[in-house]
């Protein structure tokens, strides 16, 4: 990345903390690193930063160049279609002058002030969904042939034996349990499905569908 950046001094680099599909967080370190020597805009999408327990919010004020984007979807309000931006104040007066008008409508502007006002319930709901990651990644790995990588995000990324992603993946979705087949995407991501964490019943219900795939 700092070679490229040498190389190409791009005008804005944007990277997911955590990333997807792979859920994993880059080294707080490294991006540091990025943000230093970039002379261009350092956009941080934190999308799934409430299961990670990590943010570079705090950052922003070392760092003229940095911009943080988060969203209310991940908190369980996808329908909203809710996502917002920090930064220095001199950029986000920039980006308000390309902004359509009433892009936020006024419900939207109230449902989110409302949930945002009750930030206790919600960070239960993730403390919930965290506690039933671990477990998932656990089952995941004690199955033969699969390999679940550590997420910092609300779902986990896992390797199936060569050759059977789509396979597994039509025997789950015919027992009635939909997952994400990202083998498609080829390279390394090959022979690789992501999964959701959700309720306990539901975490249940695909893990007995993998078990009893063919």
């Amino acid at each position: 990345m700092l070679a490229a950046i040498e190389r190409h001094q791009p005008a804005v680099i944007f990277l997911a903390y955590p990333n997807n599909p792979t859920g994993n967080l880059f080294s707080a370190t490294a991006i540091l690193e990025i943000i230093k020597a970039a002379n261009g805009l350092v956009v941080i999408d934190e999308a799934y930063a409430p299961f990670a327990d990590a943010s570079f919010i705090n950052a922003l004020d070392h760092y003229d160049n940095l911009l943080v984007m988060r969203t209310v979807s991940k908190l369980g309000l996808a329908g909203l279609r809710l996502g917002y931006l920090i930064g220095h104040p001199l950029i986000i007066e920039q980006l308000h002058k390309i902004r359509l008008p009433y892009n936020i409508n006024s419900l939207t502007q109230l449902s989110a002030d409302f949930a945002l006002s009750n930030k206790a319930l919600f960070d239960r709901q993730t403390q919930a969904i965290c506690a039933e990651r671990a477990v998932v990644l656990k089952q995941l790995n004690e199955l033969p042939g699969i390999t679940a990588y550590p997420s910092a995000a609300n779902f986990i990324l896992f390797r199936t034996p060569k050759g059977k992603a789509t396979d597994i993946f039509m025997s789950i979705k015919q027992q009635g349990v939909l997952i994400k087949n990202m083998s498609a995407q080829g390279g390394l991501l090959s022979d690789c499905l992501r999964v959701t964490i959700g309720k306990p019943e539901e975490n249940k219900a695909f893990l007995t569908a993998l078990m009893n795939a063919k």
